[in-house]
């Protein structure tokens, strides 16, 4: 009798991980959003006190798990800014000495899967609120993100950011 109870224990116990293997896991869209907040949280500033050296190294260590090595980012403010991962680290270091303070936050509108599911376009908002010594300042751009799904999860292939609009626009 007990060895029925455990057979059957055993099975209602494999079906449980087998739904939740199936309904609990984080589909694309998800995790793809979750990337994004990863964005924004790792470009943060968080004070004056950070070490431009210990920043540097710490974005280069992120950035290979959020951006594909030949990113192709376009911002009309910078135009000197090549495209590649390097090139985007060095940008994101140097934040960290232009603002005392900088929270970026990024709100994805849509999220379309592309080619089987193997890229996608997100279209949204990202804000910087900053602060460089006088008062903060916040600008707020229309941003679309390229992503592609690799062996290591969705990195982020391409960054268009509207230029700012003029007051009265």
């Amino acid at each position: 009798m007990s060895r029925r109870w455990l057979g059957i224990g055993a099975a209602v116990i494999g079906v449980a991980v087998l739904l939740y293997a199936i309904f609990a896991r984080k589909n694309d869209e998800e995790l793809i959003r979750e990337q994004l907040d990863r964005l924004a949280t790792v470009v943060r500033v968080s004070g004056p006190g950070e070490n431009p050296i210990f920043r540097g190294t710490r974005m280069k260590k992120e950035f290979e798990t959020l951006f594909v090595p030949n990113v192709r980012v376009d911002i009309s403010e910078l135009t000197n800014l090549k495209s590649g991962r390097d090139d985007l680290v060095g940008v994101a270091t140097r934040a960290g000495t232009i603002f005392r303070t900088a929270e970026v936050e990024i709100h994805p509108d849509s999220v379309e899967l592309l080619a089987g599911a193997t890229s996608a376009t997100v279209r949204g908002s990202a804000s910087m609120t900053g602060d460089r010594g006088s008062g903060p300042e916040r600008d707020e751009r229309d941003v679309t993100f390229g992503l592609s799904k690799t062996k290591d999860g969705w990195l982020i292939d391409s960054v268009v950011v509207t230029p700012r609009r003029e007051d009265g626009e």
